[in-house]
């Protein structure tokens, strides 16, 4: 038996189902590259997470040449990319920067030197000063520790600090940012750089220039080594990559970008 309804009650009914929200496919997006920027990337995307239930993220971390390379041939992939990226890198992709990270010149915790200007820091990188000249570690061979080839804050020490002149054919090379601090935390002769973000309790951040490395001294640019983080996404790219990278440059995401890092300019 068809039932009439009241014309009131029907255009009540009507305004209730165009007033209900269109169900959201689920939607994952996947960060990859550098991992200087792996903490800051799980940071922004729990934070973005929250309030968009829809949306969940993975995590890939190699480095920033494979940060490139995932961004232009993998769909839904933001790339991580922590040095200076060339404008041929960028053929159908756009670079949005997040951050401004510090480059951390590491030591043990044993070691007494807690601060060093940046003519010494090439001086021993390349191996013309070998031995600790002071304290328990005073004539102790130097440990010099670099990092991977393709690694972004290799690529970064050596544009910014290094300047063209050669690390020491006798670094000690590690694969990763946390193999790196894990080193110069075992072992007391050894000094290394690594992303402000990756600096723990277990070692020291040296005074470079007689300026402390801190979010502070990066956002003003008075720490000497700074370098962009910078996420890589495609050109064009999805409304829920743009929706991110929004966030990421809002009010709540810089907050985020503050606790350790120099915010965006």
């Amino acid at each position: 038996m068809l039932r009439i309804l009241p014309l009131g009650l029907f255009a009540v009914l009507l305004a209730a189902c165009a007033a209900m929200p269109t169900p959201r496919a689920p939607t994952r997006l996947t960060f990859a590259g550098s991992d200087s920027m792996e903490s800051l990337a799980r940071s922004l995307a729990h934070a973005y997470a929250e309030s968009h239930s829809g949306v969940s993220f993975t995590v890939q971390t190699s480095n920033s040449a494979n940060g490139l390379r995932a961004a232009r041939e993998i769909s839904g992939t933001i790339g991580m990319v922590a040095r200076a990226i060339q404008p041929a890198e960028l053929e159908r992709l756009r670079a949005v920067v997040m951050a401004r990270d510090g480059i951390a010149i590491i030591v043990n915790k044993s070691n007494p030197i807690n601060a060093i200007m940046r003519a010494q820091i090439v001086e021993v990188f390349a191996g013309q000063i070998l031995t600790w000249p002071t304290g328990a570690l005073a004539g102790k061979s130097i440990v010099v520790v670099s990092r991977e080839e393709g690694s972004g804050t290799r690529d970064a020490f050596e544009a910014m600090v290094m300047g063209g002149t050669r690390v020491t054919r006798t670094a000690v090379v590690m694969p990763n940012q946390a193999a790196m601090v894990d080193f110069v935390a075992r072992t007391p002769e050894a000094i290394g750089y690594c992303s402000m973000g990756a600096v723990t309790q277990d070692v020291r951040a040296l005074v470079v220039d007689d300026v402390l490395l801190s979010p502070q001294t990066v956002e003003s640019r008075q720490y000497p080594f700074i370098r962009a983080f910078a996420f890589v996404i495609p050109q064009p790219a999805s409304p829920a990559v743009e929706d991110f990278v929004a966030f990421a440059l809002g009010a709540e995401g810089q907050r985020i970008v503050a606790q350790k890092f120099g915010r965006a300019p």
